[in-house]
């Protein structure tokens, strides 16, 4: 009996440990971060970026183009500010996607951005802060063109401490007036931003098993 009374107190304990998931909604509500839906499927799913998670430490972090322009925020368990991070903008236009922690606690920002000069269609970045909110790298996914630019639509954190990135990208010019070819893209950033990619085959958007790909499992 009594070990079950102290096992009983300690998950009680545990439970207060971990910041909820409204609770670091609400306290992230003032700052007004402003950043894409295209993630909000995976809002609340452990270990998936999303423009607000729960973080290892039982605190959470928020990112997105907010009252004092684009930042990550860091909060502890308490629901207080840790630390916040402004993330200078290459351009004016960007769209904020997601933050995703590691294994070590780094977390990574990822966002499209648009070069009134470039492509259309914006190229991703991607910056790593430590977890004591120190920046450690800051770098594209690709240029900003149409070709072997690829687009994220979801982020994870994987079993050995790397994060995924899925999405699609043209490799090939398209022909005349056609529409390109978009073919599935995975990345994978280790907490040192060395970048390993594969590109698999094409993408038929009207296959709903395709959709599978991209969302939370």
């Amino acid at each position: 009996m009594r070990y079950l009374l102290i096992l009983v107190f300690f998950s009680t304990l545990t439970a207060k440990a971990q910041l909820t998931f409204n609770q670091a909604q609400d306290s992230l509500q003032k700052f007004h971060l402003g950043s894409t839906t295209d993630f909000n499927d995976f809002l609340n799913h452990p270990g998936y970026g999303a423009g607000v998670i729960l973080t290892r430490d039982g605190g959470a972090a928020g990112f997105g183009d907010g009252d004092n322009g684009l930042e990550l925020i860091k909060l502890d368990k308490k629901g207080n500010v840790q630390w916040r991070k402004s993330i200078k903008k290459p351009f004016e236009t960007i769209e904020p996607q997601c933050v995703a922690q590691d294994s070590l606690g780094k977390l990574y920002v990822i966002m499209l951005t648009y070069n009134p000069a470039g492509y259309r269609g914006g190229s991703e970045r991607v910056v790593c802060f430590s977890k004591a909110g120190a920046q450690l790298w800051d770098k594209m996914l690709g240029p900003y063109t149409l070709l072997n630019n690829p687009t994220v639509s979801y982020v994870r954190t994987i079993k050995d401490g790397r994060i995924e990135m899925r999405g699609h990208v043209v490799r090939e010019k398209p022909v005349g007036d056609k529409d390109p070819t978009y073919r599935y893209w995975q990345g994978w950033y280790d907490s040192k931003g060395v970048l390993s990619v594969k590109t698999g085959e094409v993408i038929d958007w009207k296959n709903p098993e395709w959709m599978k790909k991209f969302k939370p499992e």
